[in-house]
């Protein structure tokens, strides 16, 4: 064989080889943008539950201090509280925060 032909032959092993490795890099860099878009959207829903959580728990606050000043019974101030939950929107109902 001519050695032209084998160092033309040797150039597209070379060639196909680097391509397969570029594209076995590319999935794998793919792959964690996955994993890191997901680990951002659960950071996110964390985020919102906990914020919605305290705010919540301030509304309750606010609420009671009302009561207290009103001089509502506290049996009284206790019916008003499961309305208020029923209303208010959860954050762990599945739907995500969308990027």
């Amino acid at each position: 064989m001519n050695p032209s032909l084998i160092s033309a032959w040797g150039l597209v092993a070379v060639i196909g080889l680097t391509l397969a490795g570029c594209e076995a890099a590319e999935e794998s860099a793919q792959k964690l943008t996955e994993k890191a878009e997901q680990a951002v959207q659960e950071l996110a829903r964390e985020a919102v539950s906990d914020t919605v959580n305290a705010f919540n728990e301030q509304i309750d606050q606010v609420q009671q201090s009302a009561n207290e000043l009103l001089g509502k019974p506290k049996d009284e101030a206790a019916e008003d509280q499961p309305e208020r939950d029923a209303e208010a929107p959860r954050a762990e109902s599945g739907e995500g925060v969308e990027t």
